[in-house]
């Protein structure tokens, strides 16, 4: 009995020490580390007390690095190290204080929730380690790497979040900006550059003063567009662009404008379009890291910790504004580049850089010069031939109403156009001589010929006209020659006898004139045929082939007439026929009857006086004839002679006998 009464009193003493025990925090907590003087005592009944973390066995005692579960909605950090852990029931109602501490504030914000032991570790040391906060340790803090190889991985955590805090952290700076969108010059320019005042002005006075030198040299130059760059930058104290931050965007005057971008290790830009010309504004806002932490003091128990918790997230904003005008360009094609005099020609126009829905009017000119236009520059002769107008032009293409070409029209056209400037539109002035805008009518030469010929010889005399004043023209001469006399054709025949050309320049009416070299005429029909080359300012032109004008003619020559070659004369002349016998006395000539008198003449009126007509010229006059057949003749005449007188003496005879 004395035994089991020993053994029960035993019993009863060691039950009374672990309860004392457990009351100062000694029974199962012993295990876990050094006695509750030397450090902080798990509280092994609440065990939800803590978040992750990793317990340090210091000489001084028992300490937690890691978060606390002090509060539900965030993590918390004692900042005294080695005193009673920080449970929830020690802070009710408890009010925050906020300091200042940039690096453990971004550090917090942005670790907060995560749920590595080791990362908690490394926070929980950087909040013990903070001299901007306020401490009260009872076992010393220390550097994950300075507490073992169990906190080797919380080390190099630790050293990762502060390096970052050292870059990203606060206070931070939103900066955003607009800038027009751009369009870089064309190679072929539309427009009257800007230090020029108008399309139409001539040359300056010598009293003009000389244009201040160009500042801008070297910059790149363009045209405003219904575009805007939006560029975002988000940067820490120290410069560094804050990266992943969303930020939120609001926009005036733009279209389909994003509502969010996130922000990146560079500046962050994109494009808005403008919906209309005037104002664009676009506001920006992001929650960023705070620059403070809240300290909790505990409202009751006793050598309790205070412990931080991230502060609420800090807001920055910027806003940037644009003001926009619709800049309107107009690239142009004439609708006929060579049109014909009396037709009608239109300008085929396509309109860029109005914003949005904007419209303008644009007034179109046509001009005409006999000079060619050189580009950029109003010719001294250059005219308006007419002017139109297109109301309510959008962007796009689109065709201006007809202007008719002159009918005496000779040399270049081209269109102009302008835009009038107000406060949505900033002011067009098209160039002169666009080579796109330019259309052409040529000069239509011709040439008045005149054939000649001189004996054996013939040229030709070419007189041209309708020649550009001043012009070049290369003419073609070619001579054909026919048998038959030819008629006008447009294409030519014959043999060709030569080809001359010649170049001549036109006076200042268009006019030229040419002869050509004298080449030898043949017997038969000669015909010219003039050729005018086309240039770049003369039409072609080709006189026909057989132009009476252009023809000569040269008959064969006449041989004179040689008369016939007289009979041989024969050896021994033909006997002349005997002579007849005359009788010895003449008959008597028969009894001439008495003449009646001669009746008067009646008077015959009197006859007005008629021309005296030549007579007609006699026949020539026949050479004699010779040979044999004039012998005879002469012989029959003698012997008609020889009878006549025979007979004439008779006569006379008898009328004496009467007597």
């Amino acid at each position: 009995m004395t035994t089991l009464r020993l053994a029960s009193l035993r019993t009863a003493l060691l039950l009374t020490v672990l309860t004392v025990a457990s009351l100062i925090g000694l029974g199962p907590a012993m295990a876990a580390g050094p006695p509750v003087s030397l450090g902080e005592v798990p509280v092994l009944t609440a065990p939800n007390a803590y978040g992750p973390g990793i317990w340090h066995h210091a000489k001084q005692g028992k300490t937690w690095y890691g978060s606390y579960r002090t509060f539900p909605d965030t993590s918390a950090y004692c900042i005294d190290a080695g005193k009673k852990s920080p449970l929830a029931k020690y802070f009710k109602g408890a009010e925050a204080e906020q300091v200042t501490s940039a690096r453990t504030a971004w550090a917090l914000h942005e670790y907060a929730d995560s749920k590595s032991k080791d990362v908690q570790a490394a926070l929980s040391a950087m909040a013990r380690l903070d001299k901007a906060l306020p401490h009260d340790h009872k076992v010393p803090p220390q550097k994950p790497g300075d507490l073992g190889k169990k906190f080797d991985s919380a080390a190099k955590q630790h050293s990762t979040i502060l390096a970052k805090a050292k870059k990203y952290a606060g206070p931070y700076t939103l900066d955003i900006s607009l800038e027009p969108v751009l369009q870089m010059p064309v190679l072929e320019p539309y427009a009257v550059a800007e230090s020029s005042s108008s399309p139409d002005s001539e040359t300056p006075d010598s009293d003009t003063p000389e244009p201040e030198p160009d500042t801008d040299k070297g910059k790149i130059l363009g045209t405003p567009t219904d575009e805007a760059t939006l560029t975002i930058s988000l940067t820490s104290a120290s410069g560094a662009q804050v990266p992943d931050v969303p930020i939120t965007l609001q926009a005036a005057g733009a279209k389909d404008v994003p509502t969010t971008l996130t922000t990146g290790d560079e500046a962050v830009t994109t494009t808005l379009q403008a919906s209309a010309p005037g104002t664009l504004s676009v506001t920006a806002s992001a929650k960023v890291a705070p620059q403070t932490v809240r300290v909790f003091e505990p409202t009751s128990g006793t050598r309790v910790q205070r412990v931080i918790t991230p502060d609420s997230p800090a807001e920055v904003a910027d806003k940037a504004t644009l003001e926009l005008s619709s800049q309107p360009k107009v690239t142009t094609e004439i609708s006929d580049q060579t049109p014909t005099p009396g037709d009608a020609v239109t300008d085929e126009f396509t309109v860029s850089g109005l914003i949005g829905d904007h419209t303008v009017t644009v007034e179109h000119t046509l001009w005409q010069t006999a000079a060619r236009p050189t580009l950029g520059t109003k010719n001294d002769d250059a005219r308006a031939i007419g002017s139109v107008t297109s109301k309510k032009v959008g962007n796009g293409t689109h065709t201006s109403d007809e202007i008719s070409v002159p009918e005496d029209f000779r040399g270049w056209l081209y269109f102009t156009e302008t835009i009038a400037g107000d406060t949505a539109t900033k002011e067009w002035k098209g160039i002169h001589g666009q080579p796109r805008e330019t259309g052409f009518v040529p000069w239509t030469p011709q040439a008045d010929t005149e054939a000649v010929l001189e004996g054996t010889s013939t040229h030709d005399e070419v007189a041209v006209t309708g020649l550009h004043p001043g012009s070049e023209a290369v003419l073609t001469v070619t001579t054909y020659h026919v048998e038959d006399e030819p008629e006008q054709s447009a294409k030519p025949d014959g043999e060709e006898l030569s080809v001359q050309d010649f170049t001549v320049v036109a006076d200042a009416d268009g006019h030229a004139e040419v002869s050509t070299e004298a080449i030898d005429m043949p017997v038969g029909w000669v015909t010219y045929v003039t050729e005018i080359a086309g240039s770049d300012v003369n039409a072609a032109w080709t006189s026909d082939w057989g132009v009476p004008a252009e023809t000569v003619h040269r008959p064969p020559e006449e041989k004179p007439s040689t008369p016939p070659a007289p009979p041989e004369k024969p050896s021994t002349p033909p006997e002349s026929p005997a002579p007849p016998e005359q009788p010895t006395t003449p008959p008597a000539p028969p009894e001439q009857p008495e003449q009646p008198a001669a009746p008067k003449k009646p008077q015959t009126p009197p006859v007005a006086p008629v021309a005296e007509t030549p007579a007609a010229p006699g026949p020539p006059a026949e050479l004699p004839r010779t040979g044999a057949t004039g012998n005879g003749m002469l012989i029959g005449m003698g012997i008609v002679l020889v009878g006549l007188g025979s007979t004439v003496l008779l006569l006379t005879g008898r009328s004496r006998d009467k007597e």
